[in-house]
């Protein structure tokens, strides 16, 4: 695929914002995103190269993400070119579809923790092998396929964070000045990101068992959570014991699997609001059977009523991404 000689860049920033909308509104994020408490707000810095875009997030709440990657995307999520940051991001749930480098076509289940600045990338796979070549993706896919995030090179994740920062800054300059980034400076950009990732080296770990576990019960809950689910059910379909089940939720998510199932029905309840036309509805295509019930539920996590947000058109209108739609 030819790619544009000259990159027009857009961007957007805003602090505190409805976790719910911002999502819907990106096209290269086809993401489910389930705060663990609760509604969530979050402040995003977001730089639009086209067939690459760049964020940078900080979460007022936690949540898990589900997503699928495009067909010809890559997504990478790094944490701040800080030690400290680096260390805390090495503890989150890796492997699989925690890995934060993630194939096209691939299933993403992000843990999004509180507190912690994060950077995502987005980048159209096609455009990567013309700056890295064929023999960098094979290294790329085994970054991918690394059992835990404690595989990474601490340094190498600085870097490359590092790199990605700076290009999420200079994109806002360029944008300032209404200037447009060349094919080379955008290839290099690439290239600083990217090279020091490969071409690291990966330390050993085995599987988590415990991440395992908790996999295992995201996907079980997200395939089935229109039907009723009982606690012994969530642990035989991961392969342990409810008591362990009990024990990896609150040390992995610091929720229980009740409360992390709750959240996960109110917020899907929310999605099918914006697309029904009744609350009942919304509420059978969820799971739920008794109104009064949910609506009381709803009303503590979202501070309304579940009719409020009848038909209602969540998003903010940022015009980003549009390449990967």
């Amino acid at each position: 695929m030819d790619f544009e000689a000259t990159f027009n860049i857009k961007t957007f920033e805003g602090r505190g914002l409805s976790y719910f909308s911002v999502l819907k509104s990106l096209p290269c994020l086809d993401i489910t995103s389930t705060p663990l408490n609760g509604d969530s707000r979050l402040d995003m810095r977001i730089a639009d190269f086209g067939p690459m875009v760049l964020l940078r997030r900080f979460n007022h709440g936690p949540a898990i993400e589900d997503a699928r990657v495009g067909s010809n995307a890559l997504a990478i999520q790094l944490p701040l070119a800080r030690k400290e940051v680096v260390a805390q991001f090495q503890e989150l749930p890796g492997g699989g579809g925690h890995s934060p480098f993630q194939m096209a076509g691939a299933k993403i289940q992000w843990v999004i923790p509180q507190g912690m600045p994060l950077l995502h990338m987005h980048v159209d796979q096609r455009l990567l092998k013309q700056v890295i070549g064929g023999d960098a993706m094979k290294d790329y896919q085994e970054l991918c396929n690394a059992h835990s995030r404690k595989a990474y090179e601490p340094m190498a994740l600085m870097q490359a964070a590092g790199a990605l920062e700076r290009a999420i800054t200079m994109a806002f300059e360029y944008e300032k000045n209404g200037s447009v980034l060349d094919k080379n400076m955008v290839n290099s950009l690439l290239a600083d990101i990217f090279m020091p990732l490969i071409g690291s080296d990966l330390i050993e770990v085995k599987p988590s068992t415990r991440q395992k576990i908790l996999s295992r019960s995201l996907d079980y809950i997200r395939d089935n959570f229109k039907q009723p689910i009982r606690l012994a059910d969530l642990a035989k379909a991961s392969s342990t014991s409810v008591r362990n089940l009990q024990i990896v939720f609150k040390q992995e998510l610091d929720v229980s699997p009740n409360k992390y199932l709750q959240q996960f029905r109110l917020h899907r309840f929310r999605e099918h609001l914006m697309v029904s036309s009744s609350v009942t509805e919304a509420a059978y295509s969820c799971g739920f059977k008794h109104l009064g019930r949910l609506t009381e539920q709803y009303a503590r996590v979202f501070n309304r009523n579940p009719s409020a947000d009848l038909m209602v058109k969540q998003g903010i209108d940022m015009e980003l991404g549009d390449f990967f739609e």
